[in-house]
Order: structure tokens, then C-alpha cells, then sequence
């Protein structure tokens, strides 16, 4: 999350598109991923990650990956 350089992304919210039938159905689910974010990144930088449901999350992240990374040259 840019947390050590404090880079062009630090401090700016992130989503983080999630697909599937038990990220959909089951809300304590949610609320455990929630958790898991800020036991993995600390309370600070949790507070500007975002889970949102999305239907296909995985087609459209794959979508995304690719055109950010055909902006840089290998």
C-alpha cells in the first residue's frame, strides 16, 4: 500500500473489487475480510481500504491489471 515510501498512492482510499457467492451472502464474511485487512495492515492504513461487491470482480480486475500494465515498458 505504499506505506514505506509514501509514494503517490499513500493516504488515498483503495477498492478492492470482490466476486463470489460467499463474499455475497454471508455479511459476517465480510466483516471477517474487514478484520483480516487491518490485522494484516494496522488500523492507519485499513481505514482507507474499501471491499465492494462485484459482479465478474475477476474479469474486470483482470481488465484493469492488463491496462495498467501496458503503460509500462518491460
Amino acid at each position: 500500500m505504499d506505506q514505506d515510501s509514501k509514494g503517490s498512492i499513500y493516504g488515498k482510499r483503495t477498492v478492492v473489487a470482490m466476486d463470489g457467492g460467499l463474499y455475497e451472502h454471508y455479511p459476517q464474511y465480510r466483516g471477517y475480510m474487514q478484520c483480516a485487512v487491518e490485522e494484516l495492515l494496522g488500523s492507519e492504513v485499513s481505514r482507507n481500504i474499501v471491499i465492494e461487491h462485484s459482479k465478474d470482480g475477476s474479469g474486470i480486475g483482470a481488465a484493469l491489471l492488463a491496462a495498467t500494465n501496458s503503460k509500462y515498458e518491460h
